[in-house]
């Protein structure tokens, strides 16, 4: 039997995830999109975070993850409906926070991001999911 590579390489469809994975992904997207553009408006970013009260707590998450990252984190484009990786591994750190589980966040993080980084996006990540996780739970 063959093995199939789409299986290891594939990531989430946008339109087939929970609601606040979509939203962290499309405001990612929004948000990189929107400032090359000069287009950006917290009003615009708090209607894809589905409250005002997140639009800080994201930017600050985002900015630790960009600070600790070991390249540019890359997005897919607004029409791709698959996550990158990226952005499927920043939903999983996202989600990991919302369920207070530290362990597993450091497991996704490990191998490439040292202490003070986990750390920093650990605080950041609870903080912004706190707002969202109301939002749906």
């Amino acid at each position: 039997m063959a093995f199939d590579l789409s299986i290891l390489t594939s990531t989430p469809d946008l339109r087939e995830v929970a609601p606040v994975h979509a939203r962290l992904v499309g405001a990612m997207r929004y948000t990189h999109v929107a400032r090359r553009s000069q287009t950006y408006s917290h009003a615009d970013l708090a209607r894809w975070l589905g409250t005002p009260c997140a639009v800080q707590s994201f930017h600050v998450f985002l900015d630790e993850a960009g600070r600790a990252w070991p390249d540019p984190i890359a997005l897919n484009p607004p029409c791709q409906p698959l996550f990158s990786y990226d952005e499927m591994l920043l939903v999983d750190l996202a989600t990991a926070a919302a369920r207070n589980d530290r362990d597993m966040f450091d497991t996704l993080l490990r191998d490439m991001v040292g202490v003070s980084g986990r750390h920093a996006i650990w605080r950041t990540a609870r903080r912004l999911m706190r707002y969202l996780t109301t939002l749906v739970g």
